[in-house]
């Protein structure tokens, strides 16, 4: 900034005073520097913590993709497996009607009524893990 000395107002010569910032002697132009660098370093921290959040949140939104997709495929398969479930009861039923149907006509069976061969009690239970009555897949 320029200002004209009007001290003497009888004298016609003006004098020019310059206060621009480049002239100053003091230490606020050390301080705008100081500012600005330090706006600089606040801006590029801002802006690595910008990028940073961003980054946390795809891996959070990529962790959470990948645990819906395993869901979805633990929900196919437990489906699946409960389709073979019912599929190994129907076929169980049948392999009990067919033993049913045959020990009539058995000629093991014949001998041992007889009293020569004695009739080996099977117990189809015997093949289930203990706490077969109680687990969940035979409910449904």
């Amino acid at each position: 900034m320029k200002f004209n000395n009007l001290s003497s107002p009888s004298s016609m010569a003006c004098k020019t005073l310059d206060f621009s910032p480049e002239f100053e002697t003091d230490d606020s132009s050390q301080s705008s520097e100081k500012d600005y660098e330090g706006n600089g370093k606040k801006l590029r921290r801002r802006e690595k913590n910008r990028i940073a959040a961003q980054k946390s949140r795809q891996k959070q939104t990529q962790r959470a993709d990948n645990l819906h997709q395993e869901y979805e495929q633990l929900e196919r398969e437990n489906a699946s497996l409960k389709k073979e479930i019912q599929t190994l009861r129907i076929e169980l039923k049948q392999w009990n009607q067919v033993v049913q149907q045959h020990e009539p006509q058995c000629a093991m069976l014949t001998a041992t009524s007889s009293g020569i061969i004695s009739k080996p009690q099977v117990d189809l239970t015997n093949f289930l893990p203990e706490d077969w009555r109680d687990t969940e897949l035979l409910k449904y």
